[in-house]
Formats: structure tokens, sequence, C-alpha cells
């Protein structure tokens, strides 16, 4: 009998639990339901001004891009990437554009222009450049150094190779806009250093112990000599000649280089450049060219500014080829007048 009594009582407890578990269950499925219908209502009332279209209505203006001036009527400018084809005649706005031909030319801002801005070239053969970004109808072309090749000012018409680091390695690689640093060598010791100072010294010394030593016996062989005995030099008076009809001997006289050093001192550093480019490989022609660029440049006094500019900088050797020449060329004009 106790033992029926205790079975009863067990399933009346998990009776109880039961019923308490569907309780607990039915009230959190409320919950759900009622905050999910609260988000609903959130969400509608949130979303609900972008259906309605407040939010996408725009404001229509006239000249976006601004106005121009043309017979005393305000136009609408083209925008980037136009040109100007008709001007407009009844109201801003009926002006006619047209784009620019991609790859050809280009307008970056809104303008008026009748006509596009040429692409810019990377194929200069001597500039070793190449295109970074292609030219479009709203931008120019963008070059940039081709490998191995770098320029550090912020313009580049031409690119320069990398140094090249043998045997002390890279210290920083070669990059578009800075050259190759190589490690440096490795540096003398401090006895290293005070050893060559000696010895230079010391060869100095001897040097100016037999200069002297020289001419005390030269004094010595001619006791009689007048040492005021006037220089072998002479001063030849600076011919002012017309160089142009003879451009070529003088550039064969002159060489690149030294035409090039006579260019520099007169700041054509522009031109130099653009004849690097315009003429990579024929020299003759680069120095013919910019000779002429320096005589039009330097005018009716070029002949003696020449002569003048080549002894400054040590080149006598070519300054009297120069002078000669000169004094061949007034020759010859004085026996064809006469």
């Amino acid at each position: 009998m106790a033992f029926s009594s205790n079975r009863v009582s067990k399933g009346l407890i998990l009776l109880l639990i039961g019923v308490f578990c569907l309780i607990n269950i039915a009230n959190g499925a409320y919950q759900v339901s009622v905050m999910g219908a609260r988000k609903q209502r959130h969400c509608v009332s949130i979303s609900s001004p972008v259906f309605n279209g407040t939010h996408l209505r725009v404001k229509r203006q006239g000249c976006q891009d601004g106005t121009y001036k043309h017979e005393g009527r305000d136009c609408c400018l083209c925008a980037a990437g136009q040109r100007l084809k008709n001007h407009c005649t009844t109201s801003p706005d009926d002006r006619e554009c047209e784009f620019c031909e991609p790859g050809i030319s280009y307008n970056s801002e809104p303008n008026s222009k009748e006509s596009c801005e040429p692409c810019t070239s990377c194929s200069h053969e001597n500039a070793n450049l190449e295109v970074d970004e292609p030219c479009t109808p709203y931008k120019d072309t963008k070059c940039k150094c081709k490998a191995n090749h770098y320029c550090n000012s912020g313009t580049c018409k031409i690119c320069q190779p990398c140094d090249k680091c043998d045997a002390t390695g890279v210290k920083e690689p070669c990059t578009a806009t800075s050259n190759a640093v190589c490690n440096e060598s490795k540096s003398l010791g401090g006895g290293e250093i005070a050893a060559i100072i000696i010895a230079v010294l010391f060869l100095v010394l001897v040097a100016v112990g037999v200069y002297i030593k020289r001419q005390t016996i030269m004094k010595r062989l001619r006791p009689n000599s007048d040492s005021s005995t006037p220089s072998n030099h002479v001063d030849v008076p600076l011919l002012k000649v017309n160089m142009e009809p003879h451009l070529l001997d003088f550039a064969e006289i002159l060489g690149w280089k030294d035409m090039k050093l006579v260019a520099q001192k007169c700041d054509m550093g522009t031109a130099i450049e653009n004849l690097e480019i315009s003429h990579p490989k024929d020299i003759e022609d680069r120095t013919i060219e910019l000779l002429k660029k320096w005589i039009e440049r330097t005018g009716s006094n070029a002949s003696v500014e020449l002569i003048k500019v080549l002894r400054r900088n040590g080149k006598n050797n070519k300054a009297d080829k120069i002078q000669q020449k000169l004094k061949e060329i007034n020759s010859s004009s004085q026996s064809n007048s006469a």
C-alpha cells in the first residue's frame, strides 16, 4: 500500500513539472512574436520615407559647371572631357558640346574652348618613358620611367639609367624617383690615412726641392740672360665674323661636348634637352642646331663671345682653331670684296 502511494506522488510531481514547462514555452513564444512585430513596425517606420520618395528628390540646376560670357550672354560651360562646338543662342544651356577623341585629345576641366588639348606622348626614343595611365577625354597621359631608370624631378621628360653596384652591393635599390645607392667601399683606418698623408707631404717636399734646385742650376747656366724678355704670346684681335654660313666647319671644330658647355654658360638647358631627344643618334646635326640657336641668341658678337667662353673654360686649343678659322673667313671676304 505504501509502495503505490509513493508511485502516485511521483506521478503528480512529474505532471506538475510538465505543466510548468508548457507554460514557460508558451510565454516565450508569445514574447518572440511580440518582439518580431515591434521590429517589423520599427523597420517600416524607418524605411517608409524612402518609399514615399522624400530622400530621392534632387533639385535641378541650370549650369552645374558654371558659365562664360559670349556676346553679352551667359552660356553654360562644357563639361570636362568635352569641347565647345557652338555657343548658346537663346538660353544658357542650348550651347553644343562635343567629346574629345579618346587617346588623342582631352580637356580636364569644364571649359569654353573650341578645341581639346593634345595627349602627351611617352614614346620619345631617347626619353626612356612608358605609359603609366593612358590618355582619356578627361585627363592627359601619365608617363613613368621604364624599368631600371629613374627621374627625381617633378615633371619628367627624360629618365636616367640607374647606377649599377657591382662589388660594393646595393644599399638602397633604384626606384622610379631615386637612383640606386651603393654601399660604401671599405674605409681606411686612422693609421693608413696618416701614412698616406705623410707620403703625400714627402712627395710634395721632394718636388719643391727639385724645382728650386733646377731653377738655381738654370740661373747659373744663364748668368747674362735678360729676365725682362717679353713673352712669345701675342694677343690677336678678336674678329666679328658672320658664322652662320660656316656652321658645319665650326661644329666640327667644337664637337658636341664643348658646344654643350658653351650653351650651358648661356642657360640653354632646355634647348640642349630638346635636341638630345630629337637627335638621339645624330651628334653632328645636334651640334649644328645647338650652335645655330646659340648664335641667334648671342647676336652679331657671337664669334668674339665664342672665343672668350672657350678660353675662360680652358679650351685654348679649340679657341685657337676657331680663331684661325675666323681669320681665314675674314681674309676671304676681304679679298672677294676687293
